[in-house]
């Protein structure tokens, strides 16, 4: 049976990185046997290989699959011997994993909120001897509902909230907020209550001093432990609660230091509705729309998702945590949602695009930003891009990036803005009134009555109406019978001879009479001359 094998390519610098910072702490610790390079190298390598985004982040499934795959063979141990030459490649990965654990631990190098005593405990209890009947990994419930989703609708880009704005969102989360208290009395540290089997917690006497501080329940002060560990707000040793990294970053102001671990502790802070909640904050993520809790349970439904009442219950506790706007029965996904999905993505690996800030966007990143982007970022987006902008000085570049013929949605999008921001045509857009693509469109800017559309600079700005119109499966506007019935003859050759990509389908639904007897009869004379 073949077999892949793992760490069979230079190591990278992260795993490098780890090797050295691991092989220096032990030689200063002195806390027994030195690691094998050879062997932290071969482990940390197989990790990445599992789809780990850090050396340190690590948890008990992680342990699970890589002694899975040493069962399997798929790590090559038999180089490796002890610093005296004795001991088995088994043996040897792990004195040299439980190093690497007790380094990260020791360091605060955990990234992920996993108990360092079930992580320890996992590594010296783990099956490493080779076999070649090694079980298949557990899949996760959610991820092939999750990879259904992404493969038929890809990420989108996603235009994201200034750090600030993030950190100021996430400090109004009232379970956050409770944490970052928690975090503060714990101070400089508590002893974890010596329960080695089981999950990590303060001691009783810790959880009861911690409710009367924070005037809760006991209950809610194991729940914010939780929350404030996934968050990196406080971290635990084998036998100590201690201060996090993140709150560090914190109290100092560190930009995005709060959303950050907001994106952490979510998972923790929504742990009631886990799979439900996944799935729900996903489908807002790649729709970008306002939905209902009937259409977000719809995307999974026949590929193992939740029902309506599960998935609006998740949504209500996502809404109450920031992550999603709620407007009455619709949900739609906020940016701290988004930050969140982005993170997890990265994490992963996955492919997600992440345009720069609005305001450090040109002409044509903007506008291809409005057709490409979700609902939540293109709405109000031009408004937003040229609100501290000069229109006169932007409104040249603006219609440069229209001048493409099927460009129909784009130039009605840039010319409502230069209506709405009074943009004066006979000034700033002079040198367009006879643009063949975009005249039309400028000539509509002039006060006064609209000029007919009788030649085929002033036709094209209707057509490219018509031509969204049509894509939407919508009529032509019954109003444009009266209005063009006394133009219709000279109506008709400018569409002809306009050139617009959508002129013959205007010329056939004419034809056919969608716009009266009067246009009709012109464009059968035109289609038969």
């Amino acid at each position: 049976m073949s077999t892949t094998t793992f760490g069979e390519g230079a190591m990278t610098q992260g795993v490098a990185s780890a090797v050295r910072a691991c092989l220096d702490w032990a030689e200063d610790a002195d806390t027994g046997p030195a690691p094998d390079p050879g062997a932290l190298a071969l482990l940390l390598t197989a990790h990445r290989d599992l789809g780990a985004p850090e050396p340190g982040d690590w948890c008990v499934d992680d342990v699970r699959e890589v002694a899975r795959a040493v069962r399997a063979g798929a790590l090559p141990l038999d180089g490796l011997r002890g610093a005296d030459g004795s001991g088995g490649g088994a043996e040897v990965l792990r004195s040299t994993w439980l190093t690497w654990c007790d380094h990260l631990v020791d360091q605060g190098g955990l990234l992920s909120d996993e108990s360092p005593r079930r992580l320890r405990a996992a590594v010296e209890e783990a099956d490493l001897d080779p076999c070649s009947d090694a079980a298949p990994a557990a899949v996760p419930a959610a991820a092939p509902v999750l990879a259904d989703r992404f493969e038929e609708a890809p990420p989108r880009p996603v235009t994201p909230a200034e750090p600030g704005d993030l950190d100021d969102a996430a400090r109004r989360c009232r379970t956050l907020a409770d944490a970052a208290r928690l975090t503060v009395w714990v101070d400089r540290g508590r002893v974890l209550r010596p329960d080695p089997g089981g999950r990590d917690a303060l001691c009783a006497e810790d959880v009861l001093a911690a409710a009367a501080h924070l005037e809760t329940t006991p209950a809610d002060v194991d729940h914010l432990f939780c929350v404030a560990r996934a968050a990196r707000l406080l971290r635990t040793t084998y036998t100590r609660v201690l201060t996090g990294r993140a709150a560090y970053a914190w109290s100092s102001g560190v930009p995005g230091a709060v959303a950050d671990a907001w994106a952490d502790a979510l998972p923790a802070m929504a742990a009631e509705h886990g799979t439900a909640a996944l799935l729900a904050l996903t489908d807002l993520f790649l729709s970008g729309r306002e939905r209902t809790a009937a259409e977000v349970a719809a995307a999974y439904r026949g590929r193992g998702g939740a029902g309506p009442e599960r998935v609006r219950a998740a949504l209500e506790v996502l809404a109450e945590l920031d992550a999603v706007h709620r407007a009455g029965g619709r949900f739609r996904i906020a940016r701290l949602g988004d930050h969140f999905m982005v993170r997890q993505l990265q994490r992963a690996g996955a492919a997600v695009r992440v345009t720069r800030a609005i305001s450090d966007m040109g002409v044509r990143e903007v506008l291809a930003l409005l057709e490409e982007g979700r609902p939540v970022d293109t709405d109000g987006l031009l408004d937003r891009w040229a609100r501290d902008r000069d229109i006169g000085a932007v409104a040249g570049e603006l219609l440069q990036a229209c001048t493409e013929p099927r460009a129909w949605h784009r130039r009605r999008k840039v010319f409502a803005l230069l209506a709405e921001r009074g943009a004066d045509p006979e000034v700033a857009l002079r040198a367009h009134l006879n643009h063949p693509v975009l005249g039309g469109w400028v000539r509509r800017l002039r006060p006064g009555t609209p000029e007919p559309p009788t030649s085929p600079v002033t036709a094209w700005a209707l057509l490219d109406d018509y031509a969204a119109l049509a894509e939407a499966g919508l009529p032509l506007p019954a109003g444009d019978r009266e209005r063009l019935a006394p133009h219709a003859t000279r109506f008709v050759r400018s569409v002809r001879a306009s050139g617009h990509p959508a002129a013959d389908g205007v010329l056939d639904r004419l034809a056919d009479g969608e716009l009266g007897l009067d246009l009709a009869r012109a464009a059968r004379r035109v289609r038969a001359g």
